[in-house]
């Protein structure tokens, strides 16, 4: 199956119902009319969560308001008509989703990589192929396909797997290795260049192997291409040297995906909601027993420590990449809040679960989903215990130049 052949391609129709909520939006020209505007589609996010589930990615109905609300375009920057999103506005957009459902939040979050990806494009190919920034656009990275250097650009053939977003996308990005003659082109530092490349969507094959425990909205299929051609000017160095002079959100290639450490921090809110919403509906009939009050107190604690860690983290990256002039240093850049906030997830999940009882294994029940979700996010290696490593180097980097 091709992309351009699956139902949710390059549809962006909400229901006639949303009339009135569209109206309602604010043009997504700055941060906070988006916020506003995410805040303000919630209500269909909980709508759409069981039949995007069901359907293993995101409904029509679900993307389109996505776009509508601008969660696409946070990523492109202020000099391209974009808001230039810091991303600490970025991980309270992705949270405020991911406390209503986990696998549309995902969505939200790689989508809105789309300005990152566009930001590494020449003027002309960003004119042809973003002439709105409402478009959004999926990639993967791995495993690497292949580019020849042809006339005018190249010749791509690769599959890759975990195209999140996939059926929602109006382009889709591929990381390939360039080999030209039959010999490997390596970057300057002496390591295998790869590429980004716009993959042409009529020419994608879509892999039905999304059959997932959790996380199944996120549609996250594998995909593939065989020997088409991508011209030159539809490409980007994936591992371009940081430049301290470059906007914002285009000085370093790890900036995108930040925001994904707040989908654990959704999903625990969305847990301490559950039991929180469930203790106070015993009350009303007798007195709450202090055991499960105090889980529901040590649960909330621990969310709050979980949302410290994340915004800090981001917080920290953003007073840094909006100073003109400067990069932020490896201390800053270490990921070891996305690790954090997965482990205090699992720890407030199982405490709100032991709170609610034996109805939380039934499908029928909302907690269910929160427990196969976090599943989802703990197997995505932002969240790997590995990630502490480069947090720990850092510390002995930095004490070993101050001796």
């Amino acid at each position: 199956m091709t992309l351009t052949d699956t139902p949710a391609a390059g549809r962006t129709t909400l229901a006639p119902t949303d009339a009135e909520l569209l109206a309602s939006l604010l043009p997504p020209l700055d941060s906070a009319a988006i916020l506003a505007n995410v805040e303000a589609i919630l209500p269909i996010v909980a709508e759409e969560a069981d039949a995007s589930s069901a359907l293993g990615h995101m409904t029509e109905r679900m993307g389109a308001a996505l776009q509508a609300a601008g969660v696409y375009r946070i990523g492109f920057a202020a000099h391209r008509g974009g808001p230039e999103m810091h991303l600490t506005e970025q991980t309270r957009l992705v949270e405020m989703i991911a406390a209503i459902d986990a696998g549309i939040a995902w969505n939200a979050a790689i989508l809105a990589a789309t300005g990152f990806y566009a930001g590494r494009l020449g003027d002309d190919a960003f004119a042809e192929l973003y002439p709105e920034l409402d478009r959004p656009t999926c990639g993967s990275f791995h495993p690497r396909g292949r580019a020849d250097v042809v006339d005018g650009g190249y010749r791509v053939t690769g599959e890759w797997k975990f195209g999140s977003g996939i059926h929602s996308s109006h382009y889709m990005l591929g990381g390939v290795e360039v080999f030209d003659g039959g010999e490997q082109v390596l970057a300057e530092d002496g390591t295998p260049l790869v590429l980004g490349v716009w993959l042409p969507p009529s020419e994608v094959e879509l892999r039905d192997d999304w059959q997932v425990v959790g996380l199944r909205a996120s549609g996250s299929s594998g995909y593939a291409v065989s020997d088409v051609f991508i011209p030159a000017g539809h490409s980007f160095d994936r591992y371009f040297t940081p430049d301290p002079d470059a906007e914002p959100l285009n000085k370093l290639v790890d900036l995108p995906f930040y925001s994904t450490a707040s989908i654990a921090v959704g999903i625990a809110q969305h847990a301490v909601d559950l039991a929180t919403a469930e203790l106070a509906q015993r009350s009303a009939t007798a007195p709450v027993d202090a055991r499960k009050l105090g889980l529901l107190g040590e649960a909330e604690s621990y969310l709050r420590a979980a949302r410290a860690v994340v915004y800090s983290g981001v917080g920290r990256i953003d007073a840094s990449v909006f100073t003109p002039g400067e990069l932020p240093t490896p201390e800053i850049m270490a990921r070891g809040d996305a690790p954090v906030a997965a482990d205090l997830a699992r720890r407030i999940v199982d405490l709100c679960a032991e709170l609610l009882g034996a109805r939380v294994i039934y499908e029928a029940a909302p907690f269910e989903r929160l427990i196969r979700d976090l599943v989802g996010v703990c197997a995505h290696a932002s969240t790997w215990r590995a990630r502490w490593v480069d947090v720990g180097r850092t510390l002995v980097d930095d004490a070993k130049a101050v001796r």
